[in-house]
């Protein structure tokens, strides 16, 4: 592994083989004691087999042998392209962990590939072409391991002769077109001009865009995801804002940002309180947008009348004189017990306030099927809460 020479008196004592399989995993140089890359290859890795990338992988042994003995650069790239499909079409094929209706996670692909993808990337461009004709193949109509693989390898070459080709690809309807997003990540902060050309041309394809942004860590990532929410909340684009507000929160565990989490905690929390006040006041419902009557509206006055006194007995006093001087209908009734009560007024004006954006956003999650959830591949929701938990108690 580190390429140290060992001299063969020393062999018995300085090299390190896999307790199972006997394979050589390196020397007492290159492992540490006491470690499990120490003692076991990946493949035998006690805790699963290729779970832990740190461990010797077997395979390492094939690539050297498919270095050594093609004649070209092109030949040894050809073989190595084969030998990486033969891998992925066996990880399809034999992996049954995966729920039928979840996406299959590529982890543990990306530690039995890691040899062939390490070579490849240090090969560099001369593999680009090879690579990225997977991603263009019209006949793959969903995610597989070759091409979860070939786009993490793209990622890590930066090959920027190809960036719009792969943004093309992401323009598209496809299944596959976050397979190129994936591969823009690992372009980092030399993506995100022109992500920001398809974000501010607001068309469906922007959610694709705004999806490279959760695996580039910049100022620019956040503020781009912002502006996108905030322009579709004035559009009330509910189910583009309500995507990309998934996309903020996926960023902001991702990269622990402070300036994400708050933005998309401050959302969090409005409409978790939005919850709690409709079940609190359920016959509200009838009194706020898109409804016209307000409880302002039932006593003849306008809620910006009531804004204009600074202290809350002139307050009072004036939705009393009001009421005094409407008939005292059932429904004027009604609005009064709330409006004439500071607190309860408070929670019925913070509701004609944020009416729009909770009662949006929350609409989409309650309409968001099973496929809406996959194509935005947002975070495990249970990951998500456990972070805002964790940040609440700070």
């Amino acid at each position: 592994n580190c390429g140290r020479e060992i001299p063969e008196n020393k062999v018995k004592a300085e090299i390190r083989v896999c307790s199972i399989c006997k394979e050589v995993i390196g020397c007492i140089y290159c492992r540490t004691p006491g470690t499990y890359a120490y003692k076991f290859c990946t493949l035998h890795d006690p805790r699963g087999a290729y779970t832990d990338s740190t461990l010797f992988n077997p395979k390492k042994k094939d690539i050297n042998e498919v270095t050594s003995k093609e004649s070209s650069e092109e030949t040894e790239i050809k073989a190595l392209i084969k030998l990486l499909e033969k891998e992925c079409r066996d990880y399809d094929y034999c992996d049954h962990t995966c729920n039928e209706d979840k996406e299959k996670d590529y982890d543990k692909l990306k530690i039995i590939n890691y040899p062939i993808a390490e070579r490849l990337i240090k090969i560099g461009k001369p593999s680009v072409p090879h690579l990225l004709k997977f991603i263009k193949d019209k006949r793959r109509k969903k995610k597989s391991g070759i091409l979860s693989t070939a786009a993490y390898i793209l990622g890590n070459i930066k090959d920027e002769s190809i960036i719009l080709s792969l943004f093309d690809i992401l323009r598209s309807k496809d299944e596959i077109s976050l397979i190129a997003g994936d591969a823009l990540m690992g372009y980092k902060e030399i993506a995100i001009p022109f992500i920001e050309k398809i974000m501010n041309e607001n068309k469906e394809e922007s959610i694709n865009a705004a999806y490279v942004l959760t695996g580039i860590k910049s100022d620019k990532s956040v503020e781009l995801l912002i502006h996108g929410i905030e322009d579709n909340i004035e559009h009330s684009e509910w189910r583009k804002c309500g995507t990309l507000f998934l996309y903020l929160t996926t960023y902001a565990v991702n990269f622990k940002d402070e300036r994400a989490f708050n933005y998309a905690d401050n959302i969090h929390k409005r409409l978790n309180k939005w919850s709690i006040l409709t079940q609190r006041y359920s016959e509200w419902r009838n009194y706020l947008p898109p409804k016209k009557e307000t409880f302002y509206h039932i006593l003849g006055i306008r809620k910006d009348d009531a804004d204009r006194f600074p202290d809350e007995d002139d307050v009072r006093d004036f939705l009393r004189d009001k009421y005094q001087s409407v008939n005292k209908t059932p429904e004027v009734n009604f609005a009064y017990t709330f409006l004439r009560k500071p607190d309860v007024r408070g929670d019925y004006d913070w509701m004609l306030l944020n009416n729009r954006l909770t009662h949006g956003i929350l609409n989409f999650f309650i309409t968001m099927d099973e496929q809406e959830i996959k194509k935005t591949k947002w975070i495990n929701q249970s990951t998500l809460f456990e972070y805002f938990a964790k940040r609440s108690l700070k």
